[in-house]
């Protein structure tokens, strides 16, 4: 009882200093994640909202690619000596990685805290991917793992995002964000404490349940301490928390970070396939940076069902009009490979030919054979290349628009 009572209070406590990271009262931010759920769903596209452009110099992260300054939680705290193991490890033995993940980072993170933001999670968890991937959108673990914030498949699609063939949603930064967000809000929600709800985020939340049922601890930290996490859960926190306390103040670490600003876009609906490097051209850029702005397409074409696409900001109204008298080019022709031919008794060089699709005259020049001679069994003969129909990309027509900013 007296554990539950503990609890009870520090979940109550931490509600209390969250309002500072949302920067109104607990009602009043209860009722914001309730009117950011509710205007959401007009717009949701497989359970996520519509994306929209985030200017630059507008909310978190504006500058230097860090979240905008607020009340910190105490659970994002570095005082802990496992924690300070982890900082002095990003200083030397993790250097180049912690370089590489803040540089990543600096293009991504000015989103994902605005994301964070809007679902009702703390800023600091905005750093939880250079842990999680070094912020690489195409990382991919050993588990099967994928993006940025690292969702196996059945929590992505548990939580909003399109998996399939085409389409891999766990690799765009926005929308992945987004359901990062929704989840460790769940985890915050059913533990209470931050620490716990990282943690099952990492092993699973079924995990920690069983600890916590098994065992009868409810700390992260004496869950550590007695051995009941695995060991990658166990160093998970410290090193998020030492993540945290690095990239908040890069320059005092000794990193030197130069921000690079999000690349700004603008959305409209594609409604049948039509290849990336297509949309580039009519869009009037590289292929490169629809690839970019579109790191969820994982085939290069724009889905046949049809997918709403980034495009360079400014660029929106020359592809709409590009695209409404763009003609699928014509098929074009690749050549199969030669192959060989071991006769048989029977064959004659027009069934072999016939069988081939070539003609009986090609073959004949391709192995040196005159009319009157024949072919013997056990003989090999060369059956030359012929040409044949690729498959190529629909063109699309747009059916709507995004919103602009």
């Amino acid at each position: 009882m007296r554990a539950a009572n503990q609890r009870a209070i520090l979940a109550l406590g931490t509600s209390i200093l969250l309002m500072g990271l949302a920067g109104c009262t607990t009602a009043g931010r209860r009722a914001a994640v309730n009117n950011s759920r509710q205007a959401n769903q007009g717009s949701a596209l497989n359970g996520i909202p519509g994306e929209r452009e985030f200017p630059p110099d507008q909310g978190p992260a504006a500058r230097g690619g860090k979240p905008a300054p607020g009340l910190s939680d105490p659970e994002f705290s570095s005082s802990h000596p496992r924690v300070q193991g982890f900082v002095d490890q990003y200083q030397t033995s993790l250097r180049n990685f912690m370089q590489r993940a803040l540089e990543r980072g600096s293009r991504y993170l000015p989103r994902m805290a605005r994301i964070l933001a809007e679902e009702g999670v703390p800023k600091e968890l905005a750093y939880l991917p250079i842990v999680e991937s070094g912020f690489s959108i195409h990382a991919v673990s050993h588990a099967g793992a994928v993006g940025p914030w690292q969702f196996v498949r059945g929590t992505g699609q548990r939580y909003g995002l399109r998996i399939d063939g085409y389409v891999d949603e766990r690799r765009d930064p926005e929308k992945a964000t987004r359901a990062a967000a929704r989840y460790l809000r769940d985890l915050y929600e059913r533990f209470g404490d931050w620490h716990l709800a990282l943690a099952g985020y990492n092993t699973g939340e079924a995990n920690i349940e069983r600890i916590q049922s098994w065992k009868g601890c409810e700390n992260y930290w004496e869950m550590s301490d007695r051995g009941y996490l695995p060991n990658e859960t166990s160093e998970f926190v410290p090193r998020f928390l030492a993540a945290v306390e690095v990239a908040q103040s890069p320059e005092e670490y000794g990193f030197d970070v130069a921000p690079e600003l999000p690349p700004r876009f603008e959305t409209v609906e594609v409604t049948r396939p039509i290849s990336l490097k297509a949309v580039a051209q009519l869009c009037g850029t590289d292929e490169g940076t629809i690839r970019d702005l579109n790191p969820a397409l994982n085939r290069g074409i724009v889905p046949p069902q049809g997918y709403r696409i980034r495009l360079p900001k400014g660029t929106r109204d020359q592809f709409v009009v590009a695209l409404a008298s763009y003609q699928m080019p014509a098929p074009s022709a690749r050549p199969r490979a030669a192959r060989t031919h071991k006769v048989r008794r029977g064959d004659t060089v027009q069934s072999i030919a016939k069988r081939y699709g070539v003609s009986t005259k090609t073959l004949m020049q391709a192995n040196g054979l005159r009319g009157g001679r024949g072919i013997k069994a056990g003989q090999t003969l060369q059956i030359p290349a012929v040409p044949v129909r690729g498959r190529v990309v629909a063109a699309a027509t747009p059916q709507s628009s995004s919103r602009y900013d």
